[in-house]
């Protein structure tokens, strides 16, 4: 019914105001040139008061304004009873969905002030969703070309300024399957999180989300400070320049064209925003390729030295780990002749992320690479590279521009609910609904928790691993470092020119003694600079406490035994990633 309201709210009004603008001028002029009236401003208003005569245009015009005047009680009922009935239904009727909830901030904090608002967010996320679930999107307050959209894409949407506890309630809480907190001020997220965690919302099996942000407080925080152990298993702690990060890092590799060559890692970040930020972040964990030379970052944006300096991307652990470049330009204004500057780096580039926070920005930029790059490929001249522009919550010019665009298809778009426009690749609801991103590292952590149980039964002396718990049990960071070793896999197999197929596809690659030293030395890489950005140092003597662990040394150095654990390690993965129905095969060479 929604929908329907929907279709005539937005179809009928100009259709109305064409029908009753053409019968007006009708009667207008039939009245004059019968001398009903003795000009046209007297027959405009008979034609408005007086009583139609059987035969003429002013019947039908009455019943356009009829129509036209019903069309307004429709749109007020739209506005306002249409909200009530579906906090109403949404109360008392639907099950098994999920909620999103949205706040602009009330602090008047600076750093809450330079947060991307996450309301444009929590509409595409909700219509996203919508194909698949039932959805229902609390907002304060919310315009009526939104929520029209949204009610045609099936969203049920509630304005709600009342309490956390209420609002619970209003929006079936107690009845939902998931709930996503979107607000801009990460203490509203974590209030209405707990809440919804609450004994009193009697709803066992509600699994909650909370967003935190900027990244550095999400790298900080801990929910433990904020929540019971027992509910710790219901909820997630998660960044939206994280996960997007993350998703870039998996799609859009930057080491595609260079995993087997003795080249370095070359990207190209053009704006230094949230997600650019986690992007470094990203290369930090992920970027120990074959060559072992670090991956080099050139940042292009304003005011780039005084911006990095205030930003976590500027941490000792960032800078042992990566080798960033700064370049100070005004995107807006920058030229071809800066770009074709970059591109003739020693380094040639193998990828380039544009994360600018406005969509207009970042098609222009996009189509200046492509135009370069097309222009300079060949003999002696740039290679190729992908080029990734970021579609901002809210944009509609980037991925129209991608479908319809002269350049169509030759760079790609990324936003949190799609990938080059496909919603079923959402960033957001993939791996905040089913966890289906999760599913190797999930079966490697459960493999480590039966290795280490099996090591219990063999000697009762063997002390059992912290973190030898069920997945769904486990702290956010130490899931986060399970996702880590399984994104690194595809990154391990390139390197000896492999990659993961179906298990009816292709034959099975058999790896031999040098390629598995090959990805031992590439994992114990990974696993030390993990460990470094998050506060381990060097000691002699490990200490979990303090952080500290021996093994922070180069491969070469390690102990035999220590070099076979990073083996076992890759062995593991292998079978693991067979388990799950994949196989490792040899990649073209083309």
């Amino acid at each position: 019914m929604r929908k329907l309201f929907v279709i005539i709210e937005k179809r009928m009004f100009s259709f109305l105001l064409f029908a009753s603008a053409v019968f007006f001028m009708l009667v207008v002029f039939e009245k004059t040139r019968t001398g009903l009236a003795e000009n046209p401003f007297e027959a405009a208003i008979q034609a408005v008061v007086l009583d139609p005569i059987p035969g003429d245009f002013t019947l039908y015009l009455h019943f356009f304004i009829n129509l036209t005047l019903a069309w307004a009680v429709l749109k007020i009922f739209m506005a306002s009873a249409g909200l009530k009935i579906d906090n109403f239904f949404t109360k008392n009727f639907i099950k098994q969905h999920v909620i999103i909830v949205s706040r602009p901030a009330k602090n008047s904090n600076q750093e809450l002030k330079n947060i991307h608002k996450m309301m444009s967010l929590a509409i595409d996320l909700a219509g996203a969703i919508a194909s698949s679930r039932k959805v229902v999107l609390v907002a304060e307050e919310i315009d009526d070309s939104q929520r029209a959209i949204l009610w045609e894409k099936g969203v049920r949407v509630l304005n709600y300024t009342g309490n956390f506890t209420r609002l619970l309630s209003a929006s079936g809480a107690a009845k939902a399957h998931t709930l996503i907190a979107l607000c801009d001020d990460p203490l509203d997220n974590i209030a209405i999180c707990r809440a919804a965690l609450s004994p009193t919302l009697r709803n066992n099996n509600l699994q909650v989300r909370c967003l935190i942000n900027p990244l550095r407080k999400k790298h900080l925080f801990n929910p433990e400070e904020y929540f019971e152990k027992d509910t710790l298993v219901r909820l997630r702690i998660f960044n939206q320049a994280e996960m997007l990060a993350r998703k870039l890092f998996l799609e859009f590799p930057p080491d595609a064209a260079v995993a087997q060559t003795s080249d370095r890692v070359h990207i190209i970040l053009l704006g230094l925003t949230a997600t650019s930020e986690a992007l470094i972040h990203q290369a930090v964990k992920l970027g120990h390729f074959k060559s072992g030379k670090h991956p080099k970052i050139t940042i292009v944006d304003s005011d780039i030295e005084n911006r990095l300096a205030q930003s976590s991307a500027q941490t000792n652990s960032v800078k042992k780990w990566t080798q960033i470049i700064q370049c100070d330009a005004d995107l807006e204004l920058i030229e071809a002749s800066k770009i074709e500057n970059l591109l003739s780096s020693i380094d040639s580039v193998t990828v380039v992320y544009i994360c600018s926070n406005d969509e207009i920005i970042n098609l222009r930029l996009a189509i200046l690479f492509l135009e370069i790059m097309e222009k300079n490929i060949g003999p002696n001249k740039i290679k190729p590279f992908e080029i990734v522009a970021l579609d901002p919550p809210g944009g509609t010019v980037l991925s129209d521009f991608y479908l319809y665009g002269k350049n169509a298809g030759k760079f790609h778009t990324i936003s949190l609910v799609g990938i080059d426009q496909n919603i079923k690749k959402s960033v957001l609801a993939d791996s905040l609904l089913s966890d289906l991103d999760d599913n190797v590292s999930r079966s490697l952590h459960e493999s480590y928790v039966e290795k280490d149980l099996q090591m219990l039964k063999n000697n009762p002396d063997h002390k059992v691993h912290t973190y030898s718990v069920p997945w769904d049990q486990l702290p956010e960071n130490i899931r986060n470092a399970n996702r880590a070793v399984a994104d690194h896999f595809e990154i391990k197999l390139r390197a000896v020119g492999c990659k993961m197929v179906a298990k009816e596809l292709g034959k099975e690659a058999e790896l031999d003694t040098a390629e598995i030293e090959q990805l031992a030395y590439m994992e114990h890489q990974r696993w030390w600079a993990d460990r470094s950005i998050n506060g381990w140092k060097f000691a002699k003597t490990r200490d979990d406490q303090k952080k500290l662990h021996p093994n922070m040394i180069p491969y070469s150095e390690l102990s035999e035994a220590d070099k076979q654990k990073d083996r076992d390690s890759v062995l593991k993965m292998l079978d693991v990633v067979r388990s799950k129905g994949y196989r490792i095969v040899r990649s073209d060479p083309k």
